[in-house]
């Protein structure tokens, strides 16, 4: 879909804002998006096993870190992501 390791662990950090079957938060307030998904204690919130990947895989552990220490990265990284993701498959005539 063209989507890099980047834009990958930037959308994750959206698990906050996405719909799902799963009950309970990602982060301990899941109405505020920050960067908060990607730093901090995970006790008690969900955390799927694609979650815990993300600090395990050496190419992601660092993107991981870096959106922990730097919100204003993450958001600028997501709303890149997000776009790209949100035109798969959307030609112009």
């Amino acid at each position: 879909m063209g989507l890099g390791d980047k834009d990958i662990v930037a959308l994750s950090g959206g698990h906050i804002l996405k719909h799902s079957s799963f009950e309970g938060p990602w982060t301990t307030n899941p109405l505020i998006f920050d960067n908060s998904y990607f730093y901090g204690d995970k006790e008690g919130l969900i955390q799927l096993p694609s979650d815990k990947a993300l600090l395990e895989d050496p190419v992601f552990r660092p993107l991981v870190e870096k959106y922990a220490a730097d919100e204003d990265a993450f958001f600028a990284d997501y709303a890149k992501a997000h776009l790209q993701l949100s035109e798969i498959g959307f030609a112009e005539d």
